[in-house]
């Protein structure tokens, strides 16, 4: 269950881009989880009635504690405010739109202990749970992909194994490495945490900044197929409200350029390694600016007049085509973000 003198982890839960599964996401760990552990929830600023939702659940639960916070806060943000407070072996970040199979976290903790290992993640699904399309993968054991470039700058490319893949199709069954992670859920040890240090001001790619960072502080990334966390990008469509609010400030375009230039800087990127994550993103966004009223109205307006819905994002998506030298039955989809 949850409460225990010597857990082994804290459990983080972080908002991605809404608020309004948060109390899901909590209770569904709750529920779930027979292994003890302490729970930091940052709440973001969210609505007042969603506080009062995270605030009865931890009336009830003395390993909880609600974190509050004064204004939004990028998600970077809230994991930096959170180190400090961590005081077990190990944290596992939780977004706050995931719901985790059982054995989640028992087999995350299990596998860092086995293995000796000070990172490991789960598979992530891109469908709810128990979803009647049935569990299909977002990405399972993450691969980077590297090309040097003429002019001295890398190319580089994550790519997302086994995308839209049925989970159970997924052919391994033992922890084995990953060369990437993304911040739906995953386990570090607070020893990696201490060497490495907060996470830089990144609020877009700042899963593959810390995974290169950790990767040159000499530790080594697992994927646990045995663990499973569930979030649905369909989702999106049916933000309204402080969510809707949220989600636009969350992944703004300016922002995630600024943001996208200093990753690429720092490790000496050239342009079409950060251009489709900065397309994602404006795309993203404007997908949920297309729910507003006024918008819906007058996207109705011209299809009446023959014409199509606005587009969701003004330019070209970038066209260029990676061709990594992987086996040729590796399935694999090209990453978000």
């Amino acid at each position: 269950m949850n409460s225990n003198q010597n857990p082994l982890v804290t459990v983080v839960v972080v908002p991605r881009e809404s608020f309004n599964m948060a109390h899901d996401c909590v209770q569904r760990i709750l529920d779930v989880t027979t292994v003890p552990f302490k729970m930091l929830v940052m709440e973001g600023h969210a609505p007042e009635f969603r506080r009062k939702q995270l605030e009865a659940i931890a009336a009830k639960h003395p390993n909880i504690k609600i974190v509050p916070s004064n204004r939004w806060k990028f998600p970077h943000e809230m994991v930096n405010e959170s180190m400090a407070m961590i005081d077990t072996k190990y944290v596992l970040y939780i977004d706050n739109d995931v719901e985790v199979f059982e054995g989640c976290v028992e087999n995350l903790v299990k596998t860092a202990e086995e293995c000796q290992v000070d990172c490991v993640h789960p598979i992530y699904l891109t469908t709810k749970l128990n979803d009647p399309r049935g569990n299909i993968i977002h990405v399972a054991e993450g691969t980077i992909v590297r090309k040097q470039q003429p002019d001295g700058k890398m190319f580089l490319d994550s790519l997302m194994t086994f995308s839209g893949t049925k989970l159970e199709e997924y052919p391994y069954k033992e922890a084995r490495p990953s060369e990437y992670f993304e911040w739906h859920a995953v386990l570090f040890s607070k020893k990696l945490l201490d060497k490495v240090g907060p996470l830089d001001d990144l609020m877009i790619s700042e899963h593959l900044d810390y995974t290169f960072r950790l990767q040159e502080a000499g530790f080594r990334i697992l994927l646990e197929p045995k663990s499973v966390g569930a979030y649905q990008y369909d989702r999106i469509w049916d933000l309204r409200g402080a969510d809707r609010d949220y989600m636009i400030f969350r992944w703004n375009p300016k922002e995630a350029e600024r943001s996208l230039k200093l990753f690429a800087k720092k490790w000496n990127l050239e342009e079409g390694s950060i251009s489709r994550r900065l397309y994602w993103c404006k795309e993203h966004v404007g997908k949920v600016k297309s729910t507003r009223l006024h918008v819906r109205m007058l996207n109705k307006v011209r299809r009446l007049a023959g014409k199509q819905n606005l587009p969701w994002v003004e330019g070209e998506r970038f066209k260029g085509e990676l061709k990594p030298d992987l086996p040729a039955d590796l399935k694999y989809g090209l990453t978000s973000y």
